[in-house]
């Protein structure tokens, strides 16, 4: 049956290829780890079991942070090997698993498939959120690989594209719903869509969502004060924070900042685009505004070209680009206000929590459909500010400035709805000793 699948994905390939290959050629971010991705991965050597844990990209990753932490101290004599889809995915992984073998997921090609399985030899498998991939999973099966489906979500619309997939192959269909396998679905909505696709009641459970875990509540003071000295900015001054921004949300970031500043001079900008291959673009935006942009790679090297007389000052109309990975929930900590991107165009929105578990008041656009768990948990505790357009949100950010106490209780209800859901990885864990400590009996 992987000769549908493979067919299939060989035809997309094909008629995909003219928008491939230039990228490809052009763009070291489509070439990279591209051998892995075929399935050349390096031979796992050693004769302990293994598992395998997959991970879409950088959400994923911080999702599976303290669940990976705890089975390497339960299940100290196996292996961990942990795959991506994305580079900045595998970048995250590397820094969060640094002694791990860190490595792209591979194409769903059976071949690919079979090769990447060869090297790894796992004995069990786990995959975040709904990563399934037919070929991957008929592969597991044959090998009689169990799998666990962790943070498992699943909506109206996979559910229909399953059923289309159990019809074409009834191969599919049987991997997945292996007595083998376990789900453990985030909310009972997605247990009951888990039951709607064919999955058996008694190997799904419902243990909550895994990324409440590993949400940061507090951040040392020390770092904070390193960070503000490193922006030139003085403990009276507000900072206003826009996180993981898209193209078309800067703009209007920067009109509503130069309107506030005419007002409040004390209103510094950390602006941080969720793709940092676009700051050289957001720099010519900040400078055709009419104000001035300065990366934070070029404040890391004590050097920056805007400073004022006074002694390691910026001026207030300079926005301070972020242009580093990884660092966007320390600059959170820092602001006395936060805006969460890909959320006034209509891309779904991005993580709302991070600046939740620090108690920091939050404001989003309309556009949040990638977080229809989240936005709605914080809006049921009035702990976020949705904005429908650029007036409301900068009617919103001014009545931030202007209540402070109002803000900060906002934040703290925010930081409580985190608290409230935590506990995921436990019961989670709790499933999947089931499953190693049985692949362990056997392999001794």
């Amino acid at each position: 049956m992987s000769t549908i699948f493979d067919a299939a994905y060989v035809t997309a390939l094909t008629l995909s290829s003219p928008y491939l290959l230039p990228k490809l050629l052009l763009s070291n971010r489509y070439r990279t780890g591209l051998t892995q991705r075929l399935g050349r991965v390096c031979k796992r050597e050693e004769k302990r079991p293994c598992v395998w844990i997959h991970c879409a990209s950088v959400g994923e990753i911080v999702t599976v942070k303290t669940l990976v932490n705890s089975l390497e101290k339960e299940f100290n004599n196996w292996d961990i090997a942990i795959s991506t889809n994305t580079s900045t995915g595998q970048w995250v992984a590397r820094r969060c698993f640094p002694e791990r073998n860190i490595f792209y997921f591979p194409l769903d090609l059976s071949w690919v498939v079979e090769r990447s399985l060869n090297a790894i030899r796992p004995d069990c498998v786990i995959l975040a959120e709904l990563e399934i991939w037919p070929n991957f999973l008929m592969a597991l099966a044959r090998r009689r690989i169990p799998v666990a489906l962790l943070n498992a979500r699943i909506s109206e619309k996979s559910m229909k594209w399953y059923r289309v997939l159990n019809k074409i192959s009834h191969g599919f269909f049987e991997s997945l719903t292996k007595k083998e396998n376990v789900f453990c679905a985030r909310t009972k909505a997605d247990a009951t869509r888990l039951e709607g696709i064919g999955i058996a009641v008694d190997q799904i459970s419902i243990t909550g969502n895994m990324k409440y875990d590993n949400i940061v509540t507090s951040v040392p003071e020390d770092t904070k004060t390193r960070l503000l000295n490193l922006f030139g900015i003085k403990k009276e001054e507000k900072v206003f924070v826009c996180g993981s921004t898209h193209e078309g949300e800067e703009a209007i970031i920067l009109r509503i900042f130069k309107r506030i500043s005419s007002q409040y001079h004390n209103l510094r900008l950390v602006l941080a685009p969720r793709h940092i291959e676009r700051c050289n673009d957001v720099i010519k935006l900040i400078e055709s505004m009419g104000l001035k942009g300065i990366r934070k790679t070029l404040l890391d090297t004590g050097v920056s070209p805007v400073v004022t007389e006074e002694q390691g000052r910026l001026p207030n109309e300079t926005v301070i680009l972020v242009d580093t990975l990884g660092e966007l929930q320390t600059i959170y900590s820092i602001a006395d206000c936060v805006f969460v991107g890909k959320s006034l165009v209509p891309q779904g929105g991005q993580n709302v929590m991070e600046p939740a578990g620090l108690a920091k008041p939050i404001i989003v656009g309309p556009h949040t459909f990638n977080f229809h768990e989240e936005v709605p948990l914080l809006r049921e505790a009035n702990a976020i500010k949705i904005v429908q357009d650029e007036s409301s949100f900068f009617d919103s950010v001014t009545h931030f400035l202007e209540h402070q106490e109002e803000a900060l209780e906002m934040g703290k209800r925010a930081q409580l709805v985190v608290e409230e859901q935590r506990g995921a990885t436990e019961r989670n864990l709790n499933v999947l000793r089931r499953i190693l400590l049985k692949e362990r009996t056997v392999s001794v």
